[in-house]
């Protein structure tokens, strides 16, 4: 008698339960049910609505203070709070299918061809009675109230997800477009990214500002860099997402957009001494970014925090790409002014006894701009192929892996933001809202001053070598005009030729040594610091790892305690560094 008057009472409650897993309606007018709907108070409704990210992360919820449970287990003891979740999860994927996946008709009581085969009726069915869980098989074992319930949830919770992976797969081509982002946000298409930078080079020279930019002008350098490079060959649903953006300036912008380095000095006209004009301007390098747009139901995986993650990691790879590419065309500059200046000299630009002793000058800071170069491009590089090889690719590795073994949408949300995470910390960004990582933020920090650096004697050599070009070329030019009147019969120079030999003034002016000696001394001191502090980090962990207590607290640090061995290596695989670091241990203390 019991048994039936708690039948009859809990009809309403089950009738719920049953439209949602089987339906994924929820008609609880009364709030009585464990699963609550937030409702978007948007005007764009129905936008929200198909999106997959709202859909998954924020249109549901679970009430844990409205599961029927027993404290003293027996009849109402019906469902537990692991079921109760993934009763949850069922109703979800029912309305991601037809919100987002756009399977208005798909249904999850369907019979499939080997039930058919067999004549067994799944038992999710519409002709299930969940007000009656107990009495199907007359029997008095009350577990069965769970069980049976936890088989019919279970069943289509598979059904459910089964559905979704391959759907995702195969209609939203989710991996093509987690592809996309590694080539583009990551820059792993390397044809395309040269190309690219080669092209907004052009664009950018000689800007004091981002004034004058537009969207179709980025447009149009991007569309270039596509169809030049072997990324013409991606489908047109991956290149139809791709954008290039300027961020807009605000006056309120956080530090870190110039963590780079301080924008560069205008140029006012040739020739101008490096540190002769303090006036600061916009780099538009500092602002541009790539955007990638994830849309339905791809948002849900590749949610706003992951985007933001790609952002962070974009922004970083870009401008170490840009120091790299500035020291190389820094190189291919000295190349021609080398050439430029041994044309001088035998052309007698140099004869003059105070353009001798200037030439001499110059050819040292020529040299010593070289090695300094060389040692940047030494690091960068390593530390750029150490991100693309041992970080992105073998991140994107397991991220494969682990989508290939994933069995629902939450594993793949996991297995994606794992994949970031990963990155992240490998690549020595510290995450912002992680307050306790100090000292991944200390390694950051050390890193950017680094590169900053970097950036900064790269500005130094490309105003330079254009400064001293520009005057080798206005010397030849002169030169041209004379012997073109000699061949006419009319000798001799009627005015003072003030160009020739004022490239060897320019270059022997003493600041210039002293700033390339200062930058090199700077580099060397912040390359130094940061060797040391990442092997002091890798033998902490290591001891640390050999202790049974406080293993917690060590986590985050042994994260990348695998990549940072293979990135110190690559930096100082010689150990001159080391043996560098010793040896001013050493000074200071016999100084002491």
């Amino acid at each position: 008698l019991v048994r039936s008057i708690a039948a009859d009472c809990s009809v309403p409650w089950y009738n719920l339960l049953s439209r949602w897993i089987t339906q994924g309606v929820l008609e609880d007018v009364h709030s009585e049910f464990f699963v609550k709907e937030i409702k978007p108070e948007s005007l764009e409704k129905d936008m929200i609505m198909s999106s997959g990210f709202f859909t998954w992360h924020q249109r549901y919820v679970l009430v844990e203070g409205q599961i029927p449970l027993c404290s003293c287990g027996g009849l109402m003891d019906i469902i537990t709070v692991d079921l109760a979740r993934e009763v949850l999860l069922v109703g979800k994927g029912i309305n991601f299918i037809r919100y987002c996946l756009q399977n208005r008709d798909w249904e999850v009581a369907e019979k499939d061809e080997e039930d058919n085969a067999s004549g067994e009726t799944d038992v999710v069915g519409e002709s299930y009675n969940f007000a009656t869980l107990m009495d199907v098989n007359d029997s008095d074992d009350e577990l069965l109230y769970v069980s049976t319930l936890h088989n019919a949830v279970m069943k289509s919770s598979a059904r459910i997800h089964s559905h979704i992976l391959e759907s995702l797969e195969n209609q939203h081509h989710m991996m093509q477009h987690l592809l996309a982002l590694k080539h583009f946000l990551f820059l792993g298409q390397g044809d395309f990214v040269s190309s690219f930078m080669e092209s907004l080079n052009q664009e950018f020279h000689g800007r004091t500002s981002i004034a004058g930019i537009y969207s179709h002008t980025l447009s149009a350098l991007l569309e270039g860099s596509l169809r030049s490079t072997t990324a013409r060959f991606l489908p047109s649903f991956v290149l139809g997402n791709l954008r290039a953006r300027l961020m807009s300036p605000d006056k309120n912008h956080d530090s870190n957009q110039y963590w780079m380095g301080p924008p560069p000095k205008s140029k006012e006209a040739e020739m101008v001494p490096w540190k002769a004009n303090e006036a600061s301007v916009q780099d538009p390098w500092d602002f541009i970014y790539l955007e990638y747009k994830i849309k339905s139901p791809l948002d849900a995986i590749v949610h706003t925090s992951a985007m933001e993650t790609y952002h962070q990691v974009f922004l970083f790879l870009f401008r170490i790409k840009r120091v790299e590419w500035m020291l190389n065309n820094s190189w291919r500059q000295s190349t021609a002014l080398n050439h430029a200046i041994l044309i001088e000299t035998k052309a007698g630009g140099a004869d003059a006894p105070a353009n001798s002793e200037a030439a001499e000058q110059a050819s040292f800071l020529l040299r010593r701009i070289s090695s300094t170069r060389q040692t940047m491009l030494h690091v960068i590089s390593n530390l750029q192929n150490y991100l693309m090889f041992e970080v992105l690719e073998g991140g994107w590795e397991a991220l494969v892996q682990s989508m290939g073994k994933a069995r629902s949408l939450d594993d793949l949300i996991r297995a994606h933001d794992f994949y970031l995470n990963e990155i992240v910390d490998k690549a020595l960004l510290s995450n912002e809202d992680d307050g306790q990582n100090s000292n991944g933020r200390h390694l950051e920090d050390l890193l950017r001053k680094l590169l900053s650096i970097a950036l900064n004697f790269g500005k130094f050599q490309d105003h330079i070598f254009r400064n001293s070009l520009a005057g080798l070329d206005k010397a030849a030019k002169i030169r041209r005009e004379v012997r073109e009147k000699a061949e006419k019969g009319d000798y001799g120079r009627r005015t003072l030729d003030k160009e020739e030999g004022r490239v060897f003034q320019y270059l022997a002016d003493t600041n210039l040594f002293e700033f390339v000696q200062h930058n090199a001394n700077d580099f060397n001191g912040a390359l130094s610091d940061l060797l040391k502090t990442m092997s002091k980090q890798i033998d902490e962990v290591n001891c640390n790892a050999t202790m049974d207590d406080d293993q917690e607290e060590i986590v985050p640090v042994m994260r990348n305690n695998d990549a940072l061995p293979f990135l110190l290596f690559r930096l100082d695989f010689s150990g001159y560094y080391a043996r560098q670091a010793r040896e001013n241990r050493k000074k200071k203390k016999h100084n002491s």
